[in-house]
C-alpha cells in the first residue's frame, strides 16, 4: 500500500465512502464502510501504512471516525465544508465523487480548505459548555412555561414575589388555591426546574475543577464581563490561541468582525456574518452587559458607538464584544492579566488636545 498517497472519506450517518487515491490522483481502492461496529474502521485503516492521511470533511460525526484514523497510525485532516461546498459548486455529486473530489483537493496542497481539528480534551470541553446552556435554556423555557400557565388561570403574582422559583416564591406558588388537574401540572414543571437545576450545578462544580487547572482562565476573567462560566465558553470554543495569528482573527472566527458588501462601486450596510462560531459569538456577546457596567471603558466604548448609530443599537453591542476578544487574544498570547487604567478627565482630554 506504498503506493497510496491520501485516503479520502465521504462519512454519512450509517456508513463512509471511502477512496484511496495515488500521488498522481489515480484511484487505488475504494470501498464502503459500515457504521455501528468501530472494528469494520479498524480494519479498514489498518491496511494503510503509518503516517497516510485521511481526509474528511467536518461534518458533525467527524470525531470518532478521526480518532479511528489517529489510533491506527494514520495523519487525519478534516476539510472546512463552506469552502468545499464553494470548490465543488457545479459539480456532479455523488459518495464517490466527492470523495475523489476532496481527495484531488489534498493533492494539490494549497487549495485544500483544511479545518481546525479540535484534540479530545477539546472536544469534551466543547461538549460540557454545550450541554450546559442546552439546560440553561430548557430550564428558562419551563420557567416561562410556569409563568404563561399561571397568567391563563388570572394570576400575577409579580407583587407578592419577583422571582417565583426562589425559596419565597415557592411558598407563594405552595399557597396558591388552584384546581386538582392546574396543581398536578404545576408541581410536574416545577420537577422539571428543580431535576435541571442539580445537573446544571453538577456541570458547575465540573467547570470549576478544569478552570482551576486551567492557565488561561485566570487571565479571561480578568476581562470586565468575564465570569467563570463565560471564561470556560471561551476556552473551550476557541481550543489553542495560538491558532489565531491575531486578536482581529478570533474576532472574525466569532463573527465579530462586520463585513464589507460593496458592488457596483455602492457600498451597503456592513453587517457581521451569520458563517462563525455561533457559540462563541454568544459568549463575547453575553460579556457585554458585564463589562459595560463595571468598565468606565467599555461604558465609553458602547456610548460612543451607539451615539453614532440610534437606529441600530446592536452595533455598539458587537463592537464591545469585538474588543473584548482582541484583548483576550492579546492577554493569553502575552500571558498578562488586564487592567484598567483611569479614564482622563474630559477637561483635560481637551487641554492636551490644544497643546499639541
Amino acid at each position: 500500500m506504498n503506493s497510496i498517497a491520501v485516503v479520502s472519506m465521504d462519512i454519512h450517518k450509517r456508513f463512509s465512502k471511502a477512496v484511496a487515491m495515488s500521488a498522481e490522483g489515480e484511484i487505488v481502492e475504494e470501498g464502503r464502510i459500515a457504521h455501528g461496529d468501530h472494528r469494520l474502521m479498524q480494519a479498514y485503516f489498518s491496511r494503510f501504512a503509518p503516517g497516510t492521511p485521511v481526509v474528511m470533511e467536518a461534518t458533525f460525526n467527524w470525531p470518532w471516525v478521526a480518532d479511528l484514523a489517529e489510533d491506527s497510525g494514520l495523519d487525519p485532516h478534516l476539510a472546512h465544508p463552506p469552502r468545499l461546498r464553494e470548490y465543488a459548486k457545479g459539480l456532479a455529486k455523488t459518495d464517490r465523487k466527492d470523495a475523489i473530489f476532496q481527495g484531488k483537493l489534498w493533492l494539490a496542497k494549497e487549495v485544500f480548505p483544511e479545518s481546525y481539528r479540535a484534540p479530545a480534551a477539546v472536544r469534551q470541553m466543547r461538549a460540557l459548555f454545550r450541554l450546559r446552556l442546552l439546560w440553561v435554556r430548557m430550564r428558562t423555557m419551563m420557567k416561562n412555561n410556569v409563568h404563561g400557565q399561571l397568567l391563563k388561570l388570572g394570576l400575577v403574582l409579580s407583587q407578592e414575589a419577583t422571582d417565583l422559583f426562589s425559596l419565597k416564591g415557592r411558598q407563594v406558588l405552595a399557597g396558591l388555591e388552584l384546581k386538582d388537574e392546574d396543581r398536578a401540572e404545576l408541581e410536574r414543571k416545577l420537577s422539571v426546574i428543580d431535576s435541571l437545576s442539580e445537573h446544571i450545578q453538577e456541570l458547575d462544580g465540573e467547570i470549576n475543577a478544569v478552570l482551576k487547572q486551567d492557565e488561561h482562565a485566570a487571565i479571561l476573567m480578568s476581562l470586565p464581563g468575564i465570569g467563570q462560566q463565560i471564561a470556560y465558553a471561551i476556552l473551550a470554543e476557541v481550543g489553542e490561541f495560538s491558532r489565531f495569528p491575531n486578536g482581529r482573527a478570533l474576532a472574525s472566527y466569532a463573527g465579530l468582525l462586520p463585513v464589507p458588501r460593496q458592488s457596483g462601486g455602492r457600498e451597503r450596510e456592513r453587517r457581521t456574518t451569520s458563517g462563525c462560531n455561533r457559540f462563541l459569538k454568544w459568549a463575547f456577546l453575553e460579556a457585554v452587559s458585564g463589562a459595560t457596567r463595571s468598565s468606565r471603558h467599555f461604558k465609553s466604548l458602547h456610548a460612543r458607538v451607539r451615539a453614532r448609530n440610534r437606529q441600530r443599537p446592536g452595533k455598539a453591542r458587537v463592537a464591545v464584544a469585538r474588543e473584548l476578544a482582541e484583548l483576550a487574544h492579546l492577554l493569553v498570547t502575552r500571558d498578562v492579566r488586564y487592567e484598567e487604567r483611569p479614564m482622563m478627565p474630559k477637561h483635560k482630554q481637551r487641554t492636551q488636545s490644544q497643546t499639541r
